[in-house]
């Protein structure tokens, strides 16, 4: 673990590993829309490109797989601190025509290697760092950065007038009120991860963050109730 790293997420999620599937499979955070969107951009700078690819707190990659199918890259690269994860992740790329490399690691360490890459993806893992740890990403992403690469960052932010108790009642409300099919245990599992895991910022403190480690973020943000994704390429 990096000694710089003060509060980094251990990919606890997968011990929840029935509650997580149903959480993707029923689309309650908008992976749907929110992948058709990175697949779109994708598709828009690479189409007829090769490009390497780092994607960061990979998961089991279910989501992510069947973009990199349609738009392979010449390379990819997944880092997780799930094992579980891992291993899922090793099956649902199997398929992939390009070298495919899978490793146990932190986000802020898999950025420290020396290698550059034309895109760097990172779904849902950013919001478990405190905040000083988030700009430290954002300087370690742009160093790792090809020229002309992307930086694709979906995330839960808060809205700019909330505090992060404020977004925890309402994100609980709307978990109480919308996400239906899960039992009360599911539903209390998901609460206590997201009270003791969940450090979202709103979008401009992650906006000036990047901005000062050298990334223009570029227009298009794609918000969906808390989640967002958002784009930058090295200034």
């Amino acid at each position: 673990m990096d000694a710089q790293v003060t509060n980094a997420y251990s990919g606890e999620i997968f011990d929840l590993w029935d509650t997580y599937k149903k959480v993707v499979v029923k689309d309650f955070m908008f992976h749907a829309a929110l992948s058709q969107e990175v697949e779109r951009v994708l598709r828009a700078r690479f189409q007829g490109g090769d490009f390497s690819l780092l994607d960061l707190g990979c998961g089991d990659a279910h989501v992510f797989a069947p973009i990199l199918r349609r738009i392979p890259p010449a390379s990819y690269k997944g880092v997780d601190l799930s094992d579980t994860a891992l291993g899922l992740a090793a099956e649902n790329l199997q398929s992939l025509p390009c070298p495919v490399q899978l490793a146990h690691s932190d986000i802020l360490s898999a950025l420290s290697d020396g290698a550059t890459y034309d895109v760097i993806h990172s779904s849902f893992v950013l919001h478990h760092l405190a905040t000083e740890d988030k700009a430290e990403f954002f300087r370690r992403a742009s160093r790792a950065l090809a020229p002309g690469g992307l930086l694709l960052l979906v995330d839960t932010m808060r809205q700019e007038d909330e505090t992060r108790g404020d977004y925890l009642k309402h994100y609980f409300d709307w978990i109480e009120k919308d996400w239906a099919g899960l039992s009360r245990a599911e539903k209390d599992a998901i609460f206590e991860h997201i009270s003791t895991s969940d450090y979202p910022e709103p979008l401009s403190l992650l906006e000036q963050q990047a901005r000062a480690a050298g990334l223009k973020r570029l227009p298009g943000d794609v918000p969906h109730r808390w989640h967002h994704l958002m784009r930058f390429e090295r200034a």
